[in-house]
């Protein structure tokens, strides 16, 4: 074979496979959820296909803090993933105040209280928003030394007119944003699939219902193996956890005008063990355990969620994802504001 024709040859093989891997990444459809991207599962099986609502612009804001603000949110990915998608925009939507989010893992909150723009512009609430799995690692190791919080009184925030309406945004399945290196991970991640050796942290399971996500393949569902971590919670570490927040309450709370609450995120895990062909693969929940009693109010998301999803409401969390669709977040404001209100920090 002449010198020529091999490197004609070579390199039609390289483009062949070049644009076989791209039509594959196409076919599997644009990485969105952390979920698939963990496991190595389709978006074309798993991806959601009922709109996300999302606002436009922000009716929340995020990042530095330098402005005066009536709510301040301090939370994980749950609080910060997706700004446009967040309950935080919902819930600007519902009563129109001012809210700004922080992420807690660059937060410290002894520098945070101490600062001048606290000092100066104090919130009238700090929500700290936090999912299940996290709430041992987080609190558990500390030694902590709880005792009453005492009176604890803040000014109710007056609910403003506003109603925004956010914007439907439809799944993207544009040639431009393909991962041909996802094509890959998926190519190895099916055959370990095949083989059951399964590695990653993508927990595929069945669902004893098919209405409660969009994707299609609705009979089954993404979970994350990390959720097992609270398989070994004791008593002790639910009465650290209890005392973390407490202690968290007393910093924020030691100016006399600012209120601190909580809203914790149950586990995608949590919210749909009930309707799982074998519930008993994965610990069950001990959030309410942990919340009976809790030294702090919490908005009790557990419930809302899990309630919605009995009803059949879809996408409460998204199929390809950890975190909530726009369902999950609606509901979450609408539990936050409720819990406000019946604390008499709205009217």
């Amino acid at each position: 074979m002449s010198p020529r024709r091999f490197f004609s040859i070579s390199l039609a093989a390289a483009l062949a496979l070049v644009a076989g891997m791209h039509g594959l990444a196409w076919w599997l459809q644009p990485v969105y959820g952390d979920l698939t991207r963990i496991g190595g599962y389709s978006e074309r099986d798993f991806g959601w296909n009922e709109p996300i609502q999302e606002f436009h612009p922000l009716l929340a804001t995020f990042g530095e803090w330098t402005h005066p603000v009536d709510v301040l949110v301090i939370g994980d990915s749950f609080a910060n993933l997706r700004p446009r998608q967040q309950w935080q925009n919902w819930l600007a939507a519902q009563t129109g105040w001012r809210i700004h989010t922080l992420d807690k893992h660059r937060v410290d909150v002894g520098q945070l209280t101490a600062s001048e723009q606290f000092r100066k512009y104090p919130p009238r609430v700090v929500i700290w928003n936090n999912i299940e799995r996290d709430l041992k690692a987080e609190y558990s190791a500390r030694e902590t030394t709880c005792g009453p919080l005492g009176v604890r009184s803040a000014q109710p925030l007056k609910i403003r007119s506003s109603e925004p309406l956010p914007r439907l945004v439809h799944r993207s399945q544009t040639f431009s944003e393909i991962n041909s290196g996802f094509a890959r991970r998926w190519l190895f991640k099916s055959i370990q699939h095949a083989l059951n050796l399964e590695t990653s942290d993508t927990l595929r399971a069945s669902l004893a219902r098919g209405d409660l996500f969009s994707n299609r393949v609705a009979t089954e569902v993404l979970l994350y193996r990390k959720d097992f971590a609270k398989s070994d919670w004791t008593p002790v570490d639910l009465d650290r956890i209890r005392c973390g927040y407490a202690n968290l309450a007393r910093q924020f709370e030691a100016n006399g005008m600012t209120r601190f609450v909580t809203a914790l995120a149950p586990d995608k895990s949590t919210a749909y063990q009930p309707w799982l062909a074998r519930g008993d693969i994965l610990p069950g929940s001990r959030l309410n355990e942990l919340l009976n009693p809790f030294p702090v109010p919490d908005a009790r998301l557990e419930t809302v969620l899990s309630g919605a999803i009995a009803k059949g409401t879809r996408d409460v969390y998204l199929p390809n994802d950890t975190h909530w669709g726009s369902a999950g977040h609606r509901l979450a404001a609408d539990a936050i504001l409720a819990m406000l209100t019946a604390e008499g920090l709205s009217r």
